[in-house]
């Protein structure tokens, strides 16, 4: 795929999150639905696209597959959790950023816009690939995020429930189908993708409402976020391919690692900053521009992939 054929996919994804900043701005898309949104994608139409994933004709997955997908998946985690830590220490940010500079270099918004890029540039097979590489999102950011963000020990802030978090059990449940190579009926299968396929233009959709409720002054960050932003969509993608070329894993799998992890930040930012009284304009200023921005970052980085390789 051509560098302009991926720019107009990642275009095609970007139009739908101004349909949906545009409606908000213009009232036809009420603030007070976000939420209830939010909460639909995540319970509902995500765990059923994540499921519906591996069903299909041509959509069959080796035992050699998944069980490389999970090991990509802790190393890419451990590259960018270690990344973190590292940047911290070397780039001396100020103690009361320390904890949101960590949360931002880690994790990405693999969700909302993570599924839609990884289907527009890669084809669904890669929607399953996502599902598997983001097992470990969910457990992590609701206990090594919430600690990089709260500043707390991990045990103070872990909930078992998040073991239990409707996309932690439809990842796993679509992990076991595949090992088993279960064939579901085809009427089973449409019905997953139909309500399943609602997620990409509802993320996104999200994703404008929420940006049209950030105020004119906060869409501008100062240095630090745009050294966040070169951070987290530039380099550590580039430092987590460079580890992957150390282990010999299919390109395929590891080209899907790449383009995650150069995801903007994870809008739980703010959630966790509003709760727990952190710098919340900051987070937002960070998640915006690194969202406006992958909007170049990530077909550069689709692009290059193959080149490298």
């Amino acid at each position: 795929m051509s560098f302009l054929q991926i720019l107009a996919q990642m275009g095609i994804i970007f139009g739908v999150v101004i349909v949906g900043y545009i409606s908000t701005r213009l009232g036809v898309w009420k603030v007070e639905m976000n939420r209830n949104m939010s909460v639909f994608v995540l319970n509902v139409t995500c765990p059923m696209l994540i499921i519906g994933s591996v069903m299909g004709e041509g959509l069959q997955f080796s035992d050699q597959e998944v069980f490389q997908l999970i090991v990509v998946s802790l190393i890419n985690y451990a590259v960018l959790i270690a990344g973190a830590f590292l940047i911290a220490k070397v780039w001396r940010v100020r103690p009361d950023r320390q904890g949101l500079q960590k949360f931002m270099v880690t994790f990405g918004n693999v969700t909302f816009i993570g599924f839609p890029a990884c289907a527009a540039i890669f084809g669904d097979r890669a929607v399953f690939y996502a599902s598997v590489l983001d097992i470990p999102f969910n457990l992590l950011i609701f206990t090594v995020g919430l600690s990089f963000v709260t500043e707390q020990p991990i045990r103070s802030v872990f909930r078992p429930k998040v073991l239990f978090s409707p996309c932690v059990v439809a990842s796993v449940i679509a992990v076991i189908l595949a090992l088993m190579k279960v064939e579901t009926p085809p009427m089973i299968g449409k019905f997953f993708h139909l309500v399943g396929d609602m997620t990409i233009p509802c993320a996104l959709l999200l994703i404008g409402a929420t940006l049209a409720t950030i105020p004119a002054r906060d869409m501008m960050g100062n240095r630090f976020v745009y050294a966040i932003a070169s951070l987290k969509l530039l380099i550590m993608p580039a430092v987590v391919w460079a580890v992957f070329q150390l282990f010999g894993f299919d390109p395929f799998v590891t080209n899907v690692a790449v383009v995650l992890s150069g995801m903007p930040v994870a809008a739980n930012g703010i959630m966790f900053c509003l709760k727990y009284g952190k710098d919340e304009h900051l987070m937002t200023q960070t998640i915006f521009l690194t969202t406006l921005l992958s909007l170049f970052t990530l077909p550069l980085i689709a692009y290059i992939l193959p080149l490298i390789q």
